[in-house]
């Protein structure tokens, strides 16, 4: 088959998309959506949710059976297994994510450490799983990230500093040692260049024979273009393969607002189209660099995917070639995820398990997420409404 015929995929074909979902599935997804269209509801959840848990009212198990399902595959690594196997089953990987986030303690920093070796391990035994991601805010103080990057150490700091890369280190060498591959994810502005700095050094060290890690780029920074051509030409110079996980951003008004508060310019694109420009244009620099550079496009957006399906096909890169993954968070965009991976392509979907309370961060910035970003939470619903009418089936059936 040529390339050529590629160069469109259907990103409408809801059959697709949601074959893999009972109708039962589908009916909760259809609710969820619904409910994230009012963003006074959204602000609102986390401080209702949060109380209630404090109050001990019994509300897990609708945290867990809609919200969590919806978004992660599970508590455990055992509690995941079903899920990576249906996606498995149409040609999607999993990205492990084991999603708590902001530990306080050094013995929290020492567990989330634990879980992310034993996540490692846990991918080495299992094809249908590409790589684990990983939070520098899961292993190391905020705060010790953010005094680094002022230039601000104490003593404590710089003991606690060690400690995390002493961590990070760990958990490379041991995907190194078992052919494993790495995501840090990117974070907030004021501790980003710490973060970056952590991971080129362990690119650096591990990334000479193949990915080991990848780094992440978030576009909705206006520095960030100039960012990843600085760092294409310093692997090139140092002599290691650079991996790049593109995305948007999941910050943007926490930033902005911080900006504002503290009184300096915002480090974000003034518009959501220039952040779509620099996305387009960071995918098409990485592709145009392939074998040095090998790319995860974390996307949800229909036309970032066409144009690098474009490009891999001007460039003559196949589908299935394994230095260029397309990548989406679990329970969104199953429309891109789906039809990419029917088409041929290498996708997986970012899954993150972890105690429910613990993972509760991760949760709140997806339904932050899909209130604001402009027609996110739409665009969900009328997919999974549009498969509804497709199946002749009722999402009020329960009622």
């Amino acid at each position: 088959m040529m390339i050529a015929e590629h160069t469109k995929v259907d990103f409408q074909n809801t059959n697709i998309a949601f074959a893999y979902k009972s109708d039962k599935e589908l009916r909760k997804s259809w609710w969820l959506f619904k409910s994230m269209q009012y963003p006074c509801l959204v602000k609102a959840g986390p401080k209702l949710v949060n109380t209630a848990l404090k109050l001990r009212l019994p509300i897990e198990f609708i945290l867990k059976d809609f919200f969590f399902k919806q978004f992660c595959g599970g508590t455990s690594l055992k509690d995941i297994h079903s899920t990576i196997e249906l996606l498995g089953k149409y040609g999607v990987s999993t990205l492990l994510d084991y999603a708590v986030e902001g530990e306080k303690t050094e013995q929290g920093f020492d567990k989330c450490k634990e879980q992310l070796l034993k996540t490692i391990e846990y991918a080495a035994n299992n094809a249908l799983v590409c790589a684990s991601a990983l939070k520098i805010t899961g292993i190391g103080s905020f705060e010790v990230l953010e005094n680094y990057q002022k230039g601000a150490m104490s003593e404590k700091d710089h003991i606690a500093f060690a400690k995390i890369l002493q961590r990070l280190d760990e958990i490379c060498k041991k995907a190194f040692e078992l052919k494993q591959t790495v995501y840090i994810d990117a974070e907030e502005s004021w501790i980003q260049d710490t973060i970056d700095e952590l991971a080129e050094q362990m690119m650096e060290k591990y990334n000479q024979e193949y990915p080991c890690v990848y780094t992440t780029i978030q576009c909705y920074r206006h520095d960030r273009l100039g960012y990843l051509q600085e760092i294409i030409q310093k692997s090139r110079k140092k002599g290691y393969i650079l991996g790049i996980k593109l995305v948007r951003g999941a910050y943007l008004e926490k930033e902005n607002e911080r900006a504002k508060a503290k009184n300096y310019p915002t480090p974000m694109n003034p518009t959501k189209e220039v952040t779509d420009k620099m996305f387009n244009l960071c995918a098409q620099i990485a592709l145009a660099h392939l074998g040095q550079v090998w790319l995860c496009a974390g996307t949800h957006n229909e036309a970032s995917c066409q144009l690098i399906i474009q490009e891999m096909t001007d460039l003559n890169i196949p589908p299935n070639d394994e230095r260029v993954y397309f990548a989406q968070l679990f329970g969104m965009s199953d429309h891109i995820s789906f039809n990419l991976a029917k088409a041929g392509y290498k996708v997986c979907k970012y899954l993150p398990y972890g105690p429910v309370e613990a993972v509760l961060p991760y949760l709140f910035r997806r339904a932050e997420e899909n209130s604001s970003v402009k027609g996110q939470s739409g665009r969900e619903f009328l997919l999974v409404d549009k498969e509804f009418k497709r199946r002749k089936s009722n999402p009020l059936a329960w009622w």
